[in-house]
């Protein structure tokens, strides 16, 4: 599940849960990309945001892919890139 923190001191600031969609979105996948289940149904909001939560962001899924791929095929190392 996410949160986000918005403005002012811990008394005086608020904790605003993401939407799915905003969850998606900071995950780096396409709006609805966790709208509807492997059947075609749809999923609820907050199955939703639990699959978003204990998955990965695919920016850094897509980081940690190229530095192993560069490291197998024996090229520049990826952080030096």
């Amino acid at each position: 599940m996410f949160a986000l923190w918005r403005e002012g001191r811990e008394a005086e600031g608020v904790i605003t849960w993401l939407t799915p969609t905003e969850g998606e979105r900071a995950m780096g996948l396409p709006d609805g990309w966790t709208a509807f289940g492997h059947d075609g149904r749809p999923v609820s909001a907050r199955a939703r945001q639990k699959a978003l939560g204990n998955s990965i962001a695919l920016p850094c899924a897509e980081y940690i892919m190229a530095g192993v791929k560069e490291e197998l095929e024996g090229g520049k190392p990826y952080s030096d890139i």
